[in-house]
């Protein structure tokens, strides 16, 4: 079964999740449907073998053709972050995944949600995530795996314009809550081998954890002996988040669900699920991210407003 040809829906195909899922499984000789926006992104897997699907996953219609005949999907919830309503149009993307799954009697779906989703006192993102988990776990005869991902090292981008106005790491999360954190490479990586293998049943969950637990006072420490000064973490106060976030271009719906997020994170810390819950560890180093990634951007003067930007791509459909 392992190595059979099957046919994968891989939705967020142009983000750097998807993407990375998608080419492994084309490497592997399965055929995937790619479903995303950006028709560069999609071409360059279309390149590979492909079958590049335009579209928008909040069209029912849409999603429906695209998971028509699959064996197996990724599901991704990337969102509109400038949306008035940013839980509501992401759960109805969950909800569509579901309509198509059940309708198109798909056997199997990976979806990558994120860490503390198990708790409905977790706010923000956190809840958002869940609303998608419960819809899909709705549908029957399907084998099920929910993969809850520890705040993804791009993250950071968001605070990159404020943290270089700032000389300092300006944080919004508490700086000594203590944090799992992962690259979206690792989260990647995992959703592959799920995807390949297949050999869950029913409905199942697994926690990715960080390599290293760390603190945002302990990411400032490492930043600041890579740049050879100090650059302490600064804790930025809500409200100065949300005006930030709403200056990039963001929606004011969803820098509340952002902060409301970072909240959750400097009050539980972790979010680990109690007991003995499913998990696996990334492999990825936050001092390798931060040298390669966010630092040579911190540098970079005339990129005032690409670290958005930057996350957009790292994250999105």
């Amino acid at each position: 079964m392992e190595n059979s040809k099957r046919t994968y829906v891989v939705t967020g195909a142009t983000g750097r999740i998807g993407a990375q899922v998608a080419r492994g499984l084309l490497k592997a000789r399965h055929q995937v449907r790619a479903v995303g926006r950006n028709a560069d992104g999609l071409k360059a897997l279309a390149d590979l073998g492909a079958k590049p699907l335009r579209g928008d996953v909040e069209d029912a219609a849409f999603v429906d053709h695209a998971f028509s005949g699959a064996d197996a999907a990724l599901l991704l919830v990337a969102g509109d972050r400038m949306s008035r309503d940013f839980r509501r149009g992401y759960g109805d993307v969950g909800r569509n995944y579901a309509h198509a799954l059940r309708t198109n009697g798909v056997s199997a779906a990976v979806f990558i949600s994120c860490i503390g989703a198990h708790d409905e006192k977790n706010r923000g993102l956190v809840l958002v995530h869940a609303d998608v988990e419960k819809a899909v776990d709705e549908v029957l005869n399907l084998d099920l795996m929910h993969v809850r991902a520890a705040p993804y090292f791009e993250n950071l981008f968001y605070w990159l314009p404020a943290s270089r106005a700032r000389g300092a790491f300006a944080t919004p999360i508490n700086p000594d809550a203590e944090l799992d954190m992962v690259q979206t490479t690792d989260i990647a990586a995992i959703a592959l081998q799920l995807l390949l293998k297949l050999d869950f049943r029913g409905r199942n969950a697994i926690e990715v954890h960080g390599r290293e637990v760390l603190t945002m006072r302990q990411v400032a420490e490492k930043m600041g002996k890579q740049l050879g000064r100090a650059f302490p973490a600064q804790h930025t106060p809500r409200e100065t988040v949300i005006e930030e976030l709403v200056a990039h271009g963001l929606s004011v719906d969803f820098a509340n669900l952002m902060s409301d997020t970072w909240d959750t994170f400097s009050r539980y810390g972790l979010l680990r699920a109690p007991g003995s819950p499913a998990s696996t560890q990334g492999t990825a180093a936050i001092d390798d991210f931060l040298r390669q990634q966010f630092l040579p951007a911190l540098a970079q003067e005339s990129e005032t407003a690409k670290g958005l930007e930057r996350l957009a791509k790292a994250t999105s459909a």
